[in-house]
């Protein structure tokens, strides 16, 4: 049981989904209520465009919506074959758990626009190493 903890700790360090928990949608979901906007669904292929530049920001040591080379979100995303119409994206650092990556978005207006604009259908989210943590929002075509 014991090494089941430590692998589940450590798997959560190193770009593990976050969106497995359910509370995630349930978070940016209430926050897109208190907007009136509509729900929006996790999507797999959101979630490991967030994780691979979630992880590259940790393992090249730095904090930047462009990529080591130059990629911006929507180049990494459809690098993940997601045909997208909207595309944006959220990054934060430091914060320790999903808690408080989302208030430190919501109360952050460039990051809560993102997460309540009327044309997002779909998010995925991911914790890097470091607590890097990135959610790419889009509308898919």
């Amino acid at each position: 049981m014991k090494n089941l903890l430590i692998a589940c700790t450590i798997a959560m360090s190193f770009g593990a989904p976050v969106m497995a928990n359910p509370e995630a949608t349930q978070l940016i979901n209430e926050v897109r209520k208190d907007k009136r906007r509509k729900a929006i669904r996790y999507s797999k292929v959101l979630e490991a465009a967030a994780a691979g530049h979630a992880n590259e920001m940790a393992a090249k040591g730095y904090f930047s919506h462009t990529g080591a080379n130059g990629s911006s979100v929507g180049d990494r995303t459809s690098a993940q074959g997601y045909k997208w119409c909207f595309i944006a994206e959220n990054i934060a650092r430091g914060q320790t758990s999903l808690q408080e990556a989302m208030v430190a978005w919501t109360n952050s207006k460039g990051h809560y626009k993102n997460m309540t604009d009327k044309k997002v259908r779909e998010f995925g989210l991911a914790r890097g190493a470091d607590n890097n943590w990135v959610m790419v929002l889009a509308k898919p075509c």
